[in-house]
């Protein structure tokens, strides 16, 4: 609801990575992909929501940046924000969404 109701996208794309490297690569490096983010998506689906993942965390950023996706959800802080810092390290400015308030932090 947060990039509906403060950032006016009336349906936006939301990729989320995955946990671990090529999200999980079918259970290889992990099963957190299978257990635990594939049935929190299929929820999200089910809610009307546009999401697509989990995607590898190393090559999702590159698809965002290029306009396939409005938002990258990330399961940990680094993850998202050292592709960020790349391309906006001097002008970004983050926010946590689904909080019941306004939450920014400077880039730098």
């Amino acid at each position: 609801n947060s990039l509906r109701e403060r950032f006016g996208m009336d349906s936006p794309r939301i990729a989320v990575a995955g946990l671990n490297p090529h999200a999980g690569e079918e259970g290889m490096f992990g099963k957190e992909e299978s257990q635990i983010i594939v049935p929190a998506l299929e929820t999200a689906r089910t809610s009307g929501m546009d999401v697509t993942g989990p995607l590898p965390p190393d090559t999702v950023f590159f698809s965002a940046v290029n306009g396939r996706f409005d938002a990258v959800v990330c399961m940990y802080h680094d993850q998202g924000l050292i592709p960020f810092k790349m391309v906006h390290f001097k002008d970004g400015v983050n926010t946590t969404l689904g909080l019941p308030i306004i939450r920014t932090s400077v880039d730098h």
